[in-house]
C-alpha cells in the first residue's frame, strides 16, 4: 500500500513531526510523503491520502479566504474516495465562507476525524459528520523518546531536570488573538514565583519554523523579564527533535505548557501536565482528561506556580487512549475503497 500526506504542516514544529511519526508508526510505513499543492500526480498514485495537518485550515483573512486556504481545500478534491481527515481541528479562524468551502470539500472524503469536540459541532453545522478522537500523536509511547539527547541539553544549560519547572511558550497573533503583553507579565511572574520555590525555570523550544511559528521572540521576551531563563532546544540535540522534546518532557520535574503538544508529551510520558491553553484544541484536552490549568489569555500566576509544584507527580495513564487513537485510525481508513484497506493495517 502507497499513502501520502495532505497538508503536513513542518517538522521544525515537534508537535507536527510526532504526528508524523505516529502515522508511520500505525501503518507500518518507512515512508510517508508530505505532498505540496502542485503534487497532484503523487497523489493519484496513492492508494491513501491522509489531511493531518492539525490546526492548518487556519485563515488568515477573517470574511475572505486566502489563496494558500483555498489551495489546501483543493488538495481534498484530488482523490476524495481515497482522502480521509484525521486528528485536525478546525481552528476559530476557519468561519464564515472560509468554512463552508472547507466544509464543502469534506462532505466528499471518506471519513473525518478531528481531535476536539468545538470542530465537530462546527462541521456538523455545516452538514459534515465527523468522529472525535483524540490527537494522533498519543500513539507513540514513553519509550519513543531520546532520553540521551533530553539529558544533554539540560546539561548543557546546567540544569537537573528533576528540579527544574519546564515551559512552553507561543506568540499569538490575529489567528489566536491574545494580548502577548498580559501573557508575558503572567508567564514570567509564574517563572519567578517556581524560582522563589527552588526551582530552575526553562523553556522548551517547540517550534521554530517561521516568524508566525517560532519560540525564540517570545523566549527573548520573557529572559527580559526573568534574567537567566534557560532554554532547552531539541533541534541542537539528538537527530530527531520530537524525540528529544519527548524526553525533556518526560523528565522534567513540572510542566506548564502553552503549546499543545508539551501537553501531550507529558501525558504520552505518563504525567498530568499543567496546560495553558489557547484555541479549542487545548481547552477541548483540558477538559477532556481533567488536565489542571487555565486559559493562556487569563491565568492567576500564583494559582499556575502552586498547580506545577502541587501536579509535579501526578501521574496520567496514556495506554487506554493509545488504544483509542489507534482504533479510531483503523476505523477511518476502513472507510477507503478495498484496493486500500485490504492492505492497510493500523493495529
Amino acid at each position: 500500500m502507497t499513502a501520502a500526506l495532505l497538508n503536513f504542516y513542518s517538522d521544525r514544529n515537534v508537535g507536527d513531526a510526532a504526528i508524523l511519526a505516529s502515522l508511520r508508526s500505525m501503518l507500518r510505513a518507512t515512508r510517508l510523503p508530505a505532498l505540496g499543492l502542485d503534487d497532484r500526480a503523487a497523489a493519484e498514485r496513492a492508494d491513501l491520502l491522509i489531511s493531518v495537518g492539525g490546526d492548518i485550515f487556519n485563515n488568515g483573512r477573517p470574511g475572505l479566504v486566502t489563496r494558500r486556504f483555498i489551495g489546501k481545500t483543493r488538495q481534498l478534491a484530488w482523490a476524495p474516495e481515497r482522502t480521509v481527515l484525521f486528528g485536525q481541528s478546525i481552528p476559530p479562524s476557519c468561519d464564515g465562507v472560509a468554512l463552508r468551502l472547507l466544509a464543502r470539500r469534506l462532505r466528499r472524503i471518506a471519513s473525518v476525524t478531528v481531535r476536539d469536540d468545538e470542530s465537530a459541532r462546527k462541521l456538523a453545522g455545516q452538514g459534515v459528520t465527523a468522529t472525535v478522537s483524540p490527537d494522533t500523536a498519543f500513539a507513540l509511547t514513553r519509550d519513543d523518546a531520546d532520553f540521551a539527547a533530553a539529558r544533554a541539553a539540560y546539561f548543557h544549560q546546567g540544569l537537573a531536570a528533576e528540579t527544574t519547572a519546564l515551559f512552553s511558550v507561543r506568540s499569538f497573533n490575529r489567528m489566536y488573538p491574545a494580548s502577548t503583553e498580559g501573557y508575558v507579565a503572567r508567564l514570567a511572574e509564574t517563572m519567578r514565583l517556581l524560582n522563589a520555590s527552588n526551582w530552575r525555570v526553562a523553556v522548551l523550544l517547540q517550534a521554530d519554523v517561521d516568524a508566525c511559528d517560532g519560540d525564540r521572540a517570545m523566549i527573548e521576551a520573557l529572559r527580559a523579564e526573568v534574567p537567566g531563563l534557560a532554554v532547552i532546544d531539541p533541534f541542537a540535540h539528538g537527530d530527531t527533535p520530537w524525540r528529544t522534546a519527548l524526553g525533556a518532557v518526560a523528565m522534567a520535574g513540572t510542566v506548564i505548557g502553552t503549546r499543545y503538544h508539551t501537553a501531550i508529551f507529558g501525558m504520552i510520558a505518563g504525567r498530568a501536565p499543567v496546560s495553558l491553553w489557547y484555541s479549542n484544541k487545548g481547552e477541548d484536552l483540558g477538559r477532556r482528561f481533567a488536565l489542571p490549568g487555565a486559559s493562556a489569555d487569563a491565568f492567576d500566576p500564583a494559582r499556575i506556580a502552586a498547580l506545577a509544584r502541587d501536579h509535579a507527580g501526578a501521574g496520567f495513564d496514556p495506554a487506554p487512549v493509545r488504544r483509542q487513537v489507534r482504533a479510531d485510525f483503523a476505523s477511518a481508513i476502513a472507510a477507503i475503497p478495498d484496493r486500500a484497506a485490504r492492505r492497510t493495517s493500523a493495529a
